[in-house]
């Protein structure tokens, strides 16, 4: 058996995605009065040479460097056309007066169709959100800053315990 040579493939990823076709998007998550989430989101362009945490924080009017929010990227997906959508979700929402949809207690996961093509053709924006809570539900159980953030939140750890803690990938328990 001879020894396995690993292709480089260096040379077929482009080094810089034209700005265009990259964009952020902040889903701003809250408590509901009756204990569950509502969501929004905003988007943005990625800009040449802006890092996409700085864009989600401008299109949510957060600070650098404050410690009230939780910002976490949770997902990234490819749209028709080519554009490429880096997902932040943020807690709590910084202008919950904005309008913001309820987001169900279940909501079916987005998938591809089938093993080899895990990309789901169009996730609908609660399937996104659903994604973001069941992140949020993990930080919430396995980093100690995330878990500040929420705790400090009224009712935030509450309404993330409707969601499984599951990891990006792994299919939630319920």
């Amino acid at each position: 058996m001879g020894s396995q040579q690993v292709a480089d493939v260096s040379a077929a990823v482009p080094s810089a995605v034209p700005s265009a076709a990259v964009a952020v998007e902040a889903i701003a998550l809250r408590v509901t009065p009756d204990g569950g989430l509502a969501h929004r989101a905003v988007t943005g362009p990625l800009d040449a040479g802006r890092h996409p945490d700085a864009v989600a924080r401008d299109l949510l009017g957060l600070p650098a460097g404050g410690t009230a929010h939780l910002l976490h990227s949770t997902s990234w997906r490819h749209e028709p056309g080519g554009r490429v959508v880096l997902t932040y979700a943020c807690c709590p929402d910084p202008h919950p007066a904005l309008p913001a949809a309820p987001l169900p207690d279940r909501v079916p996961i987005a998938r591809g169709d089938g093993p080899s093509s895990p990309s789901p053709a169009a996730p609908r924006p609660a399937q996104i959100a659903a994604h973001a809570a069941r992140h949020l539900a993990f930080l919430c159980r396995t980093d100690t800053d995330a878990a500040a953030v929420i705790a400090s939140v009224p009712g935030l750890a509450r309404a993330l315990d409707r969601w499984s803690p599951a990891p990006a990938g792994q299919l939630p328990a319920h």
